[in-house]
């Protein structure tokens, strides 16, 4: 039986079930089990601790990892681009990046494997399950981190009745408009079945190396339209469906959209949340992570 090992950044505290990271982990572990691999989780600040394992898989986001060589590492970048150096991408015998862009650019740069592995969903708890029920509410679900994302203030401004889930939106906006500053990862699929839309933004170096978060997956997977900021990649990996904006006066035009051609935005969604219950899934991503070692194995 192969022995996993996942490196996982979310932080092993009392926030730890908040933290994406882990959830990522969580669904990846799962669709390895039952591939019959043996998986073992490590946590950050316990992250570098060394243990006998076939394959260390490192989900990287905000912290790196120091590599051994009595293992396989595979790293899978999914964030913080700007962070990895290219020495760090050097320590590891494959590389995954959560864009294609990017992993165009590493595979001419580096002597390693690099495979573009995009973020995904798990659609055992992302799926379109509201049995036919009004889809209502405008919804955002993030975190400021500090930084005033324009996307909700604009949405007030233009008297739009955004809910927001998050920590830090005080000081941008009314205590209204704020339901909660967390939503359980379990109840977050059926929060998007029963959504009118969602607001989706993406950090700039995120968006700038060709990064698309995991809640476009998520959203899409739940058939729930998106309006998100302009994103290249994003818009090439989805053509029509997702509604753009660069700035205020566009978003409003995105929410007009929403108002005047619902059924038109949700037709179109609907396609794509074929595609990705098809090819950005976690089950995929495992099958894919299996293919890629079998072949390094075989060299």
């Amino acid at each position: 039986m192969l022995r996993w090992v996942i490196k996982n950044p979310a932080v092993a505290n009392h926030k730890q079930l908040n933290s994406g990271d882990y959830h990522i982990g969580r669904s990846l572990t799962k669709y390895l089990k039952r591939r019959g691999i043996e998986v073992v989780t490590d946590y950050y600040p316990n992250y570098n601790v060394r243990r006998n394992a076939d394959v260390v898989f490192v989900i990287r986001g905000r912290f790196p990892y120091k590599t051994s060589k009595k293992s396989i590492n595979i790293m899978w970048n999914i964030s913080h681009p700007e962070t990895v150096k290219l020495s760090e991408y050097k320590r590891y015998d494959i590389i995954c990046v959560a864009s294609e862009k990017y992993a165009a650019i590493l595979k001419k740069k580096l002597k390693k494997p690099v495979f573009s592995l995009l973020q995904c969903t798990d659609t055992e708890e992302f799926y379109e399950g509201n049995d036919g029920l009004k889809r209502d509410g405008v919804i955002f679900v993030g975190n400021t981190r500090g930084i005033k994302r324009q996307c909700v203030p604009w949405s007030v401004e233009l008297n739009v009745p955004i809910k927001v889930w998050g920590n830090g939106w005080e000081q941008w906006i009314e205590k209204k408009y704020i339901i909660d500053t967390y939503v359980p990862n379990e109840d977050l699929g059926q929060l998007y079945s029963k959504s009118k839309v969602i607001l989706n933004d993406h950090w700039e170096d995120m968006k700038k190396y060709g990064f698309i978060n995991n809640r476009t997956f998520d959203a899409l997977a739940c058939g729930l339209p998106i309006i998100s900021d302009y994103h290249p990649e994003l818009e090439k990996l989805f053509p029509k469906g997702i509604l753009f904006y660069n700035n205020k006066e566009e978003l409003a035009d995105c929410y007009k959209r929403i108002q005047n051609s619902y059924s038109d935005v949700k037709k179109t969604i609907t396609s794509l949340t074929k595609k990705v219950r098809e090819e950005f899934t976690f089950e995929q991503r495992v099958n894919e992570l299996l293919e890629i070692l079998k072949k390094y194995k075989k060299k």
